[in-house]
C-alpha cells in the first residue's frame, strides 16, 4: 500500500514538470525566437563573428522576453 503513494507522487511530479515545460515554451515571445534563430544561423555561417557578437545577441533576446512579459 505504501509503495503506491510513491508512484502517485512521482506521477504528480512528472505531470508538474511537463506542464511547466509546455507553458515555458509557449510564453517565449516571437521576437526573442527570431533573435535566437538569427544567432543560430550566424553561429553556423560565421563562427568567428558569432563569438564576438554572442553576448550582444543574448542580451537582445533576454530584453525581448522581458518586454513580452510586461
Amino acid at each position: 500500500m505504501a509503495i503506491e503513494i510513491f508512484y502517485f507522487i512521482g506521477a504528480m511530479i512528472l505531470l508538474g514538470v511537463l506542464v511547466w515545460a509546455v507553458l515555458r515554451a509557449r510564453l517565449k515571445s516571437p521576437k526573442a525566437r527570431a533573435i535566437r534563430e538569427e544567432a543560430t544561423r550566424e553561429e553556423y555561417e560565421n563562427p568567428e563573428q558569432f563569438e564576438k557578437d554572442r553576448d550582444k545577441l543574448a542580451a537582445k533576446a533576454e530584453q525581448a522576453e522581458k518586454d513580452a512579459r510586461r
